[in-house]
């Protein structure tokens, strides 16, 4: 290690911070404890510019860095105001060091790491609840474990939903790009032919013949403007927070999809619930601060209805039953029967994470097969278009053969 630049904190018995700093090339902080094993901290990378289009997705993965650096220093006997500023002193990140100094003040002002965390919404509530146990049973540690694993389960079921769309949306936004291409640059020429061949043209033939001239005459008004129409449904139905449920409704009805959609949240209800139990946050605690991780609107509403019931002393084997429609619209039967018989056996935790842990394959297993599975569909749309061209160009062909043998 001589030639290597480190940052080494060396923890005695009575938790004091030694700091050596040493030159060289690696810049990697290395920190001992007092086994002397090694433990290396994650770096908070600087987001370049693309990630900062994708800013959220960006934050996220620093926050489980955060996260993960924070329960190890913790684990090794350091305090929460001097881990957090070891992380700080490591951070690139300027959105995460902005949010990291307003918790650190308040800290060293005398409020809880939860509070903090509240106080900033760095964190879902249901994962601030978790690390207030944490705070309040001395096992703060373990807790933001809990919370990294939590918040990295959630990133690959968004990463699944993500992947799943990527394939379908590229073939057709490629098919749309040739198409508009072909419009513009190759229909006006072969209509220019067609029409000097002195023949009655089919009504698909002139169709093609005007769509290529008036495409060719106002293709710089008719491009922008369907891009920004396309742009602004897209908008709407995913972006715009008062109108995205139209969105959500319209994915959640597609086939495939809607499988893949639902396993998604059933897992992620599961799995957070389970977690949150199984660290002592009572069941209606619990309830109301998952229902705001859930990103579709159906899940949202389903679980302030099973709160209500809960809250009134109601299982949910009762729920399930008093609300059989919309429970069979949302939640597989399969996964209804288990909660049902965990519930009766004492064992509601334990199913929870089994439903958590298998419905998260049945995702990840559809996100990888959907692009087979949709490929007919999309073969069926490429398919129909290369045969109006085709139609379109040889009927003329044709007739003029068929009047030269006349």
């Amino acid at each position: 290690m001589e030639n290597e630049e480190k940052t080494n904190i060396l923890l005695n018995n009575n938790s004091d911070r030694k700091i050596l700093e040493n030159k060289s090339e690696d810049k990697q902080p290395f920190y001992f404890i007092p086994e002397d094993k090694p433990v290396i901290i994650k770096k908070i990378e600087k987001p370049n510019i693309l990630k900062n289009l994708f800013r959220s997705a960006s934050v996220s993965k620093s926050k489980r860095i955060l996260l993960d650096n924070l329960a190890l220093l913790l684990s090794s006997g350091m305090g929460i105001t001097s881990s957090l500023r070891t992380i700080l002193n490591n951070s690139q990140n300027k959105n995460i060091n902005k949010d990291l100094e307003k918790i650190i003040n308040n800290v060293e002002s005398g409020k809880t790491l939860w509070e903090s965390f509240e106080e900033q919404s760095f964190l879902p509530k249901f994962l601030i609840s978790l690390i207030k146990i944490g705070e309040d049973s001395g096992n703060l540690s373990e807790k933001i474990k809990k919370t990294v694993i939590s918040l990295e389960k959630d990133a690959r079921r968004k990463s699944q939903l993500k992947t799943a769309l990527f394939y379908p949306v590229f073939v057709m936004s490629l098919t749309l790009i040739i198409g508009i291409g072909v419009s513009i640059f190759v229909l006006p020429k072969i209509g220019d032919v067609l029409v000097s061949l002195d023949v009655e043209l089919p009504l698909v033939t002139k169709v093609m013949v005007e769509i290529g001239v008036f495409l060719e005459k106002y293709w710089l008004t008719v491009i922008p403007t369907t891009l920004f129409v396309f742009g602004m449904i897209f908008y709407i139905l995913f972006g715009f927070s008062k109108t995205k449920w139209m969105g959500q409704w319209l994915t959640y009805h597609l086939p495939v999809f809607n499988t893949l959609i639902n396993r998604t949240e059933v897992s992620r209800f599961s799995y957070n619930l389970s977690m949150l139990m199984s660290s002592g946050v009572p069941i209606t605690v619990a309830l109301n601060s998952i229902s705001d991780v859930h990103e579709y609107y159906m899940y949202k509403n389903y679980l302030k209805v099973l709160v209500e019931e809960v809250n009134q002393g109601k299982t949910f084997t009762n729920s399930f039953k008093k609300y059989r429609k919309m429970t069979n619209y949302l939640f597989p039967y399969t996964a209804q029967d288990i909660i049902s018989a965990g519930e009766e056996s004492g064992k509601l935790v334990e199913v929870l994470d089994t439903i958590g842990s298998k419905f998260e394959e049945e995702a990840e297993q559809i996100s990888k097969t959907i692009g087979i599975l949709i490929e007919p569909i999309l073969l069926i749309v490429v398919w129909a278009g290369v045969v109006f061209l085709a139609v379109a160009i040889l009927l003329p062909i044709y007739t003029l053969v068929g009047n030269f043998n006349a």
